[in-house]
């Protein structure tokens, strides 16, 4: 359910619209189709998932992973639900409802977007809504009924977000979402704010990363930067992408040349899905449902959850 809230505060887009030649046209027909099935699916209409307060054993569609600063935990944000990793596995923490977008703010405070699960009064489309206790409750901030954030990142009262139902359109707010601008950016598929500068802001396109360096107003092409989808950038300044073929590329020098360190290929089968960046060692990754966790730099991956 969703209602109104108090003052906000930051993740990388979660369905594949890859990019890059055949493989791009693949990868982007599949996210319109899942686009079209998460319209479809709202307003009483969610197809079966986990239970309420599954394990996740049918965890599915991780559209965003964050770690939740006040344990360490990871949260995975999921067509089915918000779920929080556990030694046993992933748990449901919030109502069955299809979250496209997600953030982490800090320690009391998440950021959201996407569709209403079964017998949810609320819109097709959430705009953004935020939790103040862990995901179990959520409330409208603004945009209910219009937006589809399918990318989020924040600090302090910047937001950035990435609205699919304006073609990907970069939208940002300077009042802890209360009121949006559009600079006209190009179309993104995930992006990511420098956790030391608000202004200074990471974004994937189909014809490869741009970042701006004036809080989103202009954005300039990367050069001889690898085509890239999802992108996390951690608080020690590494920056983790992967490409649409789950191949794994670090920077360390804010963004503007790559190194190409691994892929993430564990035996799991399906599209990446999502990333998450702790530090230069640590790296969280979703693809095909199933969890992935990395300790050397994105060199190579664990399976913790195989969905």
């Amino acid at each position: 359910m969703c209602r109104k809230t108090p003052n906000l505060r930051r993740a990388s887009l979660g369905n594949p619209d890859g990019w890059s030649g055949m493989r791009s046209l693949t990868l982007f027909a599949v996210s319109a189709l899942v686009l079209t099935a998460c319209g479809a699916e709202t307003n009483g209409a969610d197809p079966e998932g986990p239970a309420e307060g599954g394990e996740g054993e049918n965890l599915e569609h991780v559209h965003d992973l964050d770690v939740d600063p006040s344990d360490g935990s990871l949260m995975i944000a999921s067509h089915y639900g918000l779920f929080r990793l556990h030694d046993d596995g992933p748990r449901r923490v919030s109502e069955i409802q299809d979250f496209m977008g997600f953030a982490v703010a800090d320690e009391d405070l998440l950021l959201a977007s996407g569709h209403p699960g079964e017998g949810q009064d609320a819109p097709a489309n959430l705009g953004l809504i935020a939790s103040a206790d862990g995901g179990a409750t959520w409330e409208d901030v603004s945009l209910s009924g219009e937006a589809d954030f399918h990318a989020l990142d924040a600090m302090g009262d910047r937001i950035y977000g990435v609205d699919a139902t304006s073609g990907q359109e970069l939208l940002i707010s300077d009042d802890a979402g209360e009121t949006w601008q559009s600079p006209g950016a190009p179309a993104m598929a995930s992006l990511a704010i420098d956790p030391r500068d608000a202004d200074t802001v990471l974004g994937t396109t189909e014809s490869g990363p741009v970042i701006s360096t004036d809080g989103g107003q202009s954005f300039t092409p990367v050069a001889e930067a690898p085509i890239l989808h999802h992108v996390d950038w951690a608080p020690d300044g590494t920056i983790f992408a992967l490409d649409p073929d789950a191949g794994v590329h670090r920077s360390k020098d804010n963004g503007f040349t790559w190194e190409h360190v691994g892929e993430v290929d564990a035996g799991v089968k399906g599209y990446p899905e999502a990333l998450h960046a702790v530090d230069q060692d640590e790296v969280w990754a979703a693809v095909g449902g199933s969890i992935l966790h990395s300790t050397d730099g994105g060199e190579s991956f664990d399976v913790i959850h195989e969905s």
